[in-house]
């Protein structure tokens, strides 16, 4: 095993920032923030009534939409060129555009408490973590540290309704009572350290929508309204936040067709470029929903070793909702249902370490901790990072459906995504970033404008040359280029029609392998004097930084990359193949970008 510094180096060599475990109430709090900064209003108050899609054959294409003001429960009806669907799993606007889902809509029911204890955060400082699972004969389940410092935890526990409920089996004292059982049982706690904060539920569930859009590309679905997955693996809110970062450039393009001075619907396919919009992002989602599954069944081994398995829950969930139990009153199905529960925690008492040493309880208590102890030395249950599936998914479609098959195999799995590799295609499970079309354009750092930047920025830092913040602005691709070969590619576009050119920033990495720095400066002013880029950006390569070797592997046999506006590659072009690019090339390339999958 890797040393801490080892790791942190390792993750420092592939982006910029690294995981966090970033509550959703902290985030969009976050978020409103970053907006009202950028000058961009929510609207409180409103919800959607109805949506009414545009007829076949209708003159109109927009949707029109009945939004209520709940302040003055009056109806609002508008139109709009397009609508996106965030509204979550019980989306609206999927319901309205009758789209359905397709997988399984309930796994498990669980009960979410979420309190602060100073007092647990104290007991779990001499084994930090972000996750705990929590096994002992008055309760089950898995305690989530959203803030260890200042105390805040969420408690997620296994919850059969309707035998149980929130307001039965939740109020704020039995909500206390649960906490008490968490902490272990030389740790004192007096009544006001536990403050309840909320208690609830939700259905775990693993579904992605049948389609992304409907209305002929008019309406769109993004986050948990177009995919739900269990929860292991923290694919939720990444997934949608991805699914927006490939919708909003696309959906920008195709409003900028009308612009008289830009791209045009003859450069671009208007309709598949916002139909690729599901291609890629689909394909996502139900490899994200397989691999969410897969760690469900590997955090089972655990609860199967202590004889407490999901399978013994699925059971008691089919016995208590089963035609017979529901001839019985609801008080009588709630008693028979805690007591099948009580009677399938007892295995859990003999982990309890105060029994007497000699007695058959501890005996067996110390065969199932080891048992517990082997799965988790041997790496057999849910893992943490997953860097392959955060930020090394390719939208080449059948790549990465290949390549996310054998990452999801138990072989795979069971060992360090940082530090073993085995899977023997020539690849590694190490998530090793690379250029290829359809992956995010690797991580590295550079200078530009005296400022310490990531190649991740470069298309953001390249826009805003064009695009001052503020500004909505042109939708820009980004044409990366090795010093070294800048004059050809700017020779090249310089064929380019205005309607293109207008859509593409040019970024020169300079480095120790430029033979002739005063002719490449040279070039680099004569492309911002043109009206080939929309902007020309300059960097300079940190390249004793870059411990993932992304440069070299760039100089080694890439020459040019055209990065789309959401980082991934959209073209690449070897040093061998710089003959054949030209302009036509470039505008084919975009053309091709527009849709990968």
């Amino acid at each position: 095993m890797a040393s801490g510094d080892s790791l942190r180096k390792s993750l420092a060599a592939l982006s910029p920032t690294q995981f966090l475990h970033f509550p959703q109430n902290r985030f969009e709090t976050l978020l409103d923030e970053f907006l009202t900064e950028n000058g961009v209003g929510v609207e409180r108050g409103v919800e959607l009534e109805s949506l009414k899609l545009p007829l076949d054959g209708s003159a109109t294409k927009q949707p029109e939409v009945t939004l209520r003001h709940l302040d003055t429960n009056t109806l609002e009806k508008a139109s709009y060129d397009y609508v996106v669907g965030a509204d979550g799993a019980h989306s609206l606007v999927r319901e309205l555009c009758g789209i359905d889902m397709v997988g399984t809509r309930n796994l498990q029911s669980i009960a979410n408490v979420h309190f602060t204890s100073k007092a647990l955060s104290e007991a779990a400082r001499e084994n930090p973590a972000m996750l705990y699972f929590v096994f002992n004969k008055d309760v089950v389940g898995i305690l989530i540290a959203h803030d260890l410092n200042k105390g805040e935890w969420v408690f997620q526990i296994p919850f059969f309704p309707p035998q149980e409920s929130i307001p039965w089996d939740f109020s704020t004292a039995q909500c206390k009572q649960i906490v008490r059982h968490i902490l272990p049982k030389n740790v004192q706690v007096i009544d006001d350290d536990i403050n309840i904060l909320s208690a609830g539920q939700w259905r775990m569930g693993a579904r992605v929508a049948k389609q992304y859009d409907a209305g002929e590309q008019r309406v769109f679905l993004v986050g948990d309204a177009a995919h739900q997955f269990p929860p292991a693996g923290g694919f939720g809110m990444n997934t949608g936040l991805q699914d927006a970062h490939n919708l909003v450039w696309k959906l920008a393009l195709a409003i900028q067709t009308s612009d008289a001075n830009s791209i045009t619907s003859d450069d671009i396919d208007t309709q598949g470029l916002l139909r690729s919009y599901g291609r890629e992002r689909q394909l996502i989602a139900k490899t994200n929903t397989q691999f969410s599954l897969s760690n469900v069944a590997r955090t089972m081994k655990i609860p199967r070793a202590l004889n407490v398995s999901h399978d013994n829950a699925q059971t008691l969930a089919k016995i208590i909702n089963s035609a017979p139990m529901q001839l019985l009153p609801l008080s009588a199905q709630r008693e028979i249902a805690q007591r099948i529960m009580g009677v399938g925690k007892l295995p859990l008492g003999l982990l309890d370490e105060t029994k007497d040493a000699g007695g058959s309880g501890s005996a067996l208590g110390n065969r199932m901790r080891a048992s517990v102890k082997d799965i988790v030395t041997r790496r057999k249950t849910l893992g943490m990072m997953f860097y392959h599936f955060d930020i090394g998914f390719s939208y080449d479609a059948p790549v990465w459906a290949a390549r996310a098959k054998k990452l999801m195999e138990d072989s795979a799995l069971d060992q360090s995504v940082m530090f073993r590799t085995n899977i023997g295609d020539g690849d590694n499970i190490v998530y090793s970033p690379t250029f290829r079309v359809g992956e995010r354009f690797p991580h590295f750092w550079c200078t530009t404008d005296n400022s310490k930047v990531s190649t991740l920025d470069i298309t953001r830092l390249a826009s805003q040359k064009v695009n001052p913040p503020g500004n909505t602005g042109t939708v820009q691709f980004t044409l990366v280029v090795g010093g070294w070969n800048v004059a050809r590619v700017v020779d090249a576009c310089s064929s380019l029609s205005p309607a293109i050119a207008k859509h593409v920033s040019l970024v020169v990495l300079r480095s120790s392998v430029d033979s002739d720095s005063t002719n490449i400066e040279a070039v680099i002013t004569q492309a911002r004097k043109s009206s080939s880029f929309s902007s020309v950006l300059s960097c300079q390569v940190i390249e004793d930084e870059n411990g993932n070797n992304a440069w070299a592997n760039f100089i080694g046999s890439k020459a040019v990359a055209l990065v789309r506006p959401d980082g991934h590659v959209g073209a690449l072009w070897k040093t061998h193949e710089l003959d054949a690019f030209t302009g036509a090339a470039l505008t084919q390339s975009m053309q091709h970008a527009f849709q990968l999958s």
